[in-house]
């Protein structure tokens, strides 16, 4: 599927849970900043992926993730950043957010229905969001990130961006 097909509007969500339901196929949800993609992010879409058959990624707009990270990103903007992740084999399909946080998901997940919602296991909100998927007829699944240590000091856009200064 061409890169550009791959990335969705809220709008195209419900045609795809319709279709989906037809097909006999479960939905994966997660969502990030996804700033500048790396092993951590790519290994975050293959856990999911294993949980279901068509994996949909929310990606956090550029406002949004300027409110997150500081006034200093976002790095690539959020096109840019949707069309690599939709260039992924992995990943089936990208929402941006219209809106941003807590709300853009309650409004994604009512009209997508994921059968599973992966969140990382340090969400703050975890209850909130069990409640959210269990109420939109879905499961919750907290996942751990990458081990400490598995990558020398960790891996995160973040630390990425301090190494580059460093230089």
């Amino acid at each position: 599927m061409e890169t550009d097909k791959k990335v969705l509007k809220y709008t195209d969500l419900e045609a795809l849970r319709r279709r989906c339901t037809k097909n006999k196929q479960t939905i994966v949800f997660t969502s990030g900043c996804y700033d500048i993609l790396h092993l951590g992010h790519v290994m975050h879409f293959n856990y999911c992926k294993e949980k279901g058959d068509v994996l949909v990624v929310s990606l956090g707009n550029d406002k949004t993730l300027c409110e997150l990270k500081g006034p200093t990103r976002p790095i690539n903007p959020e096109d840019f950043r949707a069309r690599m992740i939709a260039a992924l084999s992995v990943v089936d399909y990208v929402v941006i957010s219209e809106e941003g946080g807590y709300l853009d998901h309650v409004k994604m997940i009512e009209k997508l229905r994921p059968d599973f919602y992966v969140v990382p296991s340090t969400d703050k909100n975890l209850e909130t969001k069990i409640k959210l998927a269990k109420d939109n007829g879905g499961k919750l699944i907290a996942c751990k990130r990458l081990p400490p240590g598995h990558l020398k000091g960790g891996i995160s856009v973040t630390k990425i961006v301090e190494k580059i200064k460093s230089l």
